[in-house]
This record gives structure tokens, C-alpha cells and sequence, in this order.
């Protein structure tokens, strides 16, 4: 079933586009105000869109640019443009696309007819695509000297207790204001980073940007957060010890701070894991196992680190409700997490069926676009201030009034 994404700014020709598609069938349907709401969606992660519709006259960021965005990530899924401009200027979009290496399947006049968009989005994919090399991607030089120029900033994307939906913390997520590029997300860098042995330090400007952040936002409670360790960090000696010089600095206590790391990077190197971990322990940080179920962790490598906290990877979340195997291993890893005394935290949810599953399961926490993309740190403080403390799961996405 296709998971589609409706870009407008209009509500009434989102709305009338989202019921049309229901009509035929489609129910995976999100929706998005302009391109910057939909370029925050498409890098949460918690979708792989295969069909996105876009407007092209929109605030904050045009359908146009919007388009240059998706041939930088390289987006391999249908584009389709919903428009009432003319025919020149759809050319000249159906051209930018072709030079991005888009699937640009075809145009729909406003007001949408069923019978063109039933036929458009059934279309075959393209025998054969090429990359003309359009865009090149950012370079090691590039990401060296932003580092020092400070254009990496935090995202912040909240994790809420499903039982009472008290706001609990927030995952640092790295985002890339680019010079050549504009915003990118970091799977455009971060692996460019740990190639390069630049993890460690882009890890560090995160935690030092995310902890007076965290301090000045407007919460009675203050929050926890979270930071994604790298396989590579923990080879750092030093990382305890440069973790609390930073801290200390910004008068931030390790007792709220969730370190994660993968299963895949504890078995790189389990002997400095254990102790680089236990350390963090130490000093009052919690410890959390993340995107667990897509690595090999033996039940005897997670009793010997002292977790507090067990991440469900969202690849396992996403459609749980429909497909019987990712039901089973989520309902396994909310056990498992009980029985070793760990708090559960679902990753991904961006349902309301995928919340209600988690929730029926036992999972404690969760974290998602259903609740709030990442985003930069006036959005999330906005965020905070209109719940009070307290997510109402019916209460409309941050993506509807940021």
C-alpha cells in the first residue's frame, strides 16, 4: 500500500485531495502545509514516502525549491504536481525535475478529477533512471569547516509518557544549515562524518548547543535528553571526561542526559563499550540501546551494560497494526524491556493506530512525527508552551501550527 505524502497550503484542496484518495483506497495518507513542514516529515524518518503530491505556490518554502530538496536527497518515489499555473511554468518544473533525476509522473489541475489521479499514481516506474550529477554532496572539507563555523544546530524531537502523555525528554537530532545545500538532514552527513573521524566532534558541539538549549526552555519538569553516540565515539578515551567538562560548563547535571548507542556499535568494540558506558553510568547519565531488533545484542551483552532504557527501532513500528511480524517483535521487546527493568520507548510512531498499538502493548514511551517531527529549538519551545507539559495524542501535530 502506498505511503503518501499531500503537500498544500490550501486546507480545502488538501482536505478534498486526502478524501479523493481515501476514496480510492488510499488510507496511508500524511499531510503537509508548504515544503518546509514536508522537508521536516521526509527527515523524521518515520516514512519512505512513495507518492508525494505538491503544490507549488506556498509559504515559507515553494513547491520549486521544495523539488530541488527532494533531488538532493535523491527521493526514488513518484512526484506528483497539483497546480493551476500554466502551461510554461509547469514545463519549466517538469524540466528541474528531469535534471534532478525525479519521477515526476504528471500534473494535476486544480480542481483534482478521480479518473486522472487514479490513472497517474497506478503508472509503472521508469525503466531506467541516471544521476546526472547535478548536485554534489557535501565534502569532508566542507563538513571540517562546519564544525568550526558552528552551522550544525540540534533539532529537538519530543518523547512522551503514553499514560498521562507527561512531556518526559527530547532526542538531539543533528541538522545542517548548508552554504550550497540549505537545510540537510544527517543522513547526508553523518556517515560522511564517521568516515572522516569528525563524529566525535560533531557529537560534542551537539551536546554543548543541546544542554543550554534544554535549560532554557519553558518547562515546570525539566526535560531529559537525549544524544545518539556513534560506533566511532566509542573508541574516545576521553569522551567521559570532554561529556563532563561540557556539562559542567553549561551547569548541565548528567542525571539528564540519555546516551544512545546501537547494538551494532557494542559489538564493534565490547570491551570499550562496556567501559566508556559504564563510566557515563557512573556520573549519573542513563543509558539507552537504540534501534533495537536490527542487530545481534545476546540477552548476556545487554545484562553486563547497565541500560535504563530500550528503544523498538521504527522500522518495526511502522505498520505494526497491519503486519503480524513487526506486531510480534514489537510485543516481544515491550516484554523483554519489562523484564529487565528498562523503560520501553517506541520510535517512529506517526499513527494514530501505531499510538493506540503501543500503548495496548505496554510500551511506556513513545517518540514520532504523530507527536512532533524534529525541530529547531524556537519551534520546540513553541511546542512546549501550547501542551503545558502534557501531550493530548488528539491534540493537532507541532507541523500544524509552527
Amino acid at each position: 500500500m502506498h505511503q503518501i505524502l499531500v503537500i498544500d497550503d490550501d486546507t480545502v484542496s488538501q482536505q478534498f485531495l486526502v478524501m479523493v484518495l481515501q476514496r480510492l483506497g488510499y488510507e496511508n495518507v500524511v499531510v503537509a502545509s508548504d515544503g518546509l513542514d514536508a522537508l521536516i516529515q521526509l527527515d523524521a524518518g518515520d516514512r519512505r514516502f512513495d507518492v508525494i503530491f505538491c503544490d507549488l505556490d506556498m509559504p515559507r518554502m515553494d513547491g520549486i525549491e521544495f523539488v530541488r530538496h527532494l533531488g538532493e536527497r535523491a527521493f526514488q518515489g513518484m512526484l506528483l504536481i497539483s497546480s493551476s499555473f500554466d502551461e510554461r511554468v509547469m514545463e519549466s518544473v517538469a524540466e528541474l525535475a528531469r535534471m534532478y533525476d525525479l519521477w515526476l509522473a504528471g500534473v494535476l489541475p486544480k480542481p483534482i478529477n478521480h479518473q486522472t489521479l487514479q490513472s497517474l499514481i497506478n503508472q509503472p516506474p521508469p525503466a531506467s533512471r541516471h544521476i546526472p550529477g547535478v548536485v554534489s554532496p557535501p565534502t569532508e572539507e566542507e563538513l571540517r569547516a562546519a564544525i568550526g563555523k558552528g552551522e550544525l544546530r540540534p533539532f529537538l524531537q519530543p518523547q512522551v509518557a503514553m499514560e498521562g502523555g507527561q512531556i518526559r525528554s527530547a532526542e538531539v537530532l543533528a541538522r545542517w544549515q548548508h552554504p550550497r545545500l540549505g537545510l540537510i538532514g544527517p543522513q547526508q552527513f553523518i556517515q560522511l562524518a564517521e568516515n572522516s573521524s569528525l563524529i566525535t566532534e560533531l557529537t560534542l558541539q551537539m551536546l554543548r548547543q543541546a544542554a543550554v538549549i534544554m535549560d532554557r526552555l519553558p518547562s515546570e519538569t525539566p526535560l531529559a535528553m537525549s544524544l545518539n553516540l556513534s560506533v566511532e565515539s566509542l573508541n574516545e578515551i576521553a569522551l567521559v571526561s570532554r561529556f563532563e567538562r561540557i556539562l559542567n560548563d553549561c551547569g548541565f547535571p548528567f542525571s539528564r542526559l540519555i546516551v544512545e548507542v546501537t547494538e551494532t556499535g557494542l559489538m564493534a568494540n565490547p570491551t570499550r563499550a562496556l567501559e566508556l558506558l559504564t563510566r557515563l553510568r557512573l556520573k549519573g547519565a542513563r543509558l539507552s540501546i537504540d534501534d533495537f531488533g536490527t542487530g545481534f545484542a545476546s540477552m548476556d551483552r545487554l545484562s553486563r551494560i547497565p541500560f535504563t532504557e530500550l528503544k523498538i527501532d521504527k522500522g518495526f513500528v511502522i505498520d505494526a497494526a497491519l503486519n503480524p511480524t513487526n506486531f510480534s517483535i514489537v510485543r516481544a521487546s515491550a516484554e523483554l524491556g519489562r523484564q529487565l527493568g528498562l523503560d520501553v520507548v517506541a520510535e517512529g510512531v506517526a499513527t494514530e493506530s501505531e499510538w493506540q498499538l503501543c500503548r495496548q502493548l505496554g510500551v511506556e514511551i513513545a517518540q514520532g512525527s504523530f507527536i512532533s517531527p524534529p525541530v529547531d529549538a524556537e519551534s520546540f519551545r513553541r511546542w512546549l508552551l501550547k501542551h503545558r507539559g502534557v501531550f493530548l495524542h488528539a491534540a493537532p501535530n507541532l507541523s500544524d501550527t509552527a
